[in-house]
């Protein structure tokens, strides 16, 4: 008498296996996704049931959407890592608006432009924008891709379902939990309007020989010359704003070693960038441009800068001061650089 079990039997206990197997791991999925829902890891306001405010941690590519959105601030400094200098809270101070920092370190133009779009979205009424333009912005064409610091266009989009897709992911659940242990107090967020002095990492009195400006091709005619489609994208932006908000544009200093020689082909690149950047906030009210790429005794001296692109406070508080000036006189703002 045979005691084996049937092959039927031994299927059907696989079968119940499998299934109970594939029921705990999609109850899990789901348990984690509505974790993420509540969490909303990355401060979007996209989703977010708890009520925690503010992020920490250092991807700025990241944690600039917590502070892109967060209603505290009705003014915006967008730029790279050569806009991180620029002190939110002395502008604001200085003006009696209410500034964040949204630098990205390693951000190419159309990066920014997409932040600069979400805080737009996530504010009603907007005081000011100041954008600092770094080389970046002088290309005459935009490249297919963009190497540098991964960037998530899935956290700037307007696509909620596109958002909610990311979330089951082990980055998204550390970001959670980090979240989790702000709103419980145990984890202090960071800075909220963004500020971060790269001074601890570069302490005054040492150079690098490291970070020169990255100048774009030349143009190979003069109808390319006068092509900027970064410059032409944040044109199009500027012009849907209301007539109200003053917008300065900043190109940031760079060591005076750096500066194209008049009548070479890169300066007449540079003012070709330069007069193309201007016309975006020509006639603006409250608005300005300003060139703080120039040599002068403030760009010849090393202890004014970290690298050959990156400055000194003591340069960073003369942009503040031209900022706020250009904030109340416009074009006619009188600027000590």
């Amino acid at each position: 008498m045979s005691s084996s079990t049937s092959s039927s039997e031994t299927d059907s206990g696989w079968g119940r296996s499998l299934l109970a197997c594939l029921g705990t791991l999609i109850g899990a999925a789901l348990l984690v996704l509505a974790l993420m829902v509540a969490v909303d890891p990355y401060d979007s306001g996209k989703l977010g049931l708890l009520g925690i405010d503010g992020v920490d941690n250092r991807l700025t590519q990241i944690t600039a959407a917590s502070r892109a959105r967060n209603p505290d601030f009705n003014a915006a400094i967008l730029g790279n890592s050569t806009a991180q200098m620029v002190e939110p809270a002395e502008l604001s101070r200085a003006t009696g608006l209410r500034f964040v920092q949204l630098y990205m370190t390693g951000a190419f133009p159309r990066q920014e432009l997409a932040v600069l779009d979400f805080f737009l979205r996530n504010h009603r009424e907007v005081g000011a924008l100041v954008i600092v333009t770094d080389p970046g912005w002088c290309t005459h064409a935009r490249a297919k891709e963009e190497g540098g610091v991964p960037f998530p266009d899935w956290l700037y989009d307007r696509s909620v379902v596109t958002y909610a897709a990311r979330l089951i992911s082990w980055q998204a659940i550390e970001h959670a939990f980090q979240r989790i242990s702000i709103g419980l107090g145990r984890r202090p967020r960071m800075n909220p309007d963004g500020f971060v002095s790269y001074e601890d990492i570069w302490p005054p009195g040492q150079f690098k020989e490291v970070g020169w400006p990255r100048d774009p091709a030349p143009a190979s005619s003069a109808e390319m010359r006068a092509t900027f489609p970064e410059i032409a994208a944040l044109a199009d932006i500027v012009r849907a704003l209301p007539a109200d908000v003053p917008v300065v544009i900043i190109v940031p200093p760079t060591l005076a070693t750096t500066v194209p020689k008049p009548g070479t082909e890169a300066a007449l690149e540079r003012s070709a960038c330069d007069a193309a950047l201007k016309k975006v906030v020509a006639g603006r009210p409250r608005s300005n441009f300003i060139s703080h790429r120039v040599d002068n005794d403030l760009t010849r001296d090393r202890a004014n800068f970290a690298d050959f692109i990156h400055y000194r406070p003591i340069l960073a508080r003369k942009i503040e001061q031209g900022i706020a000036v250009s904030l109340r006189d416009g074009e006619r703002a009188k600027i000590d650089f």
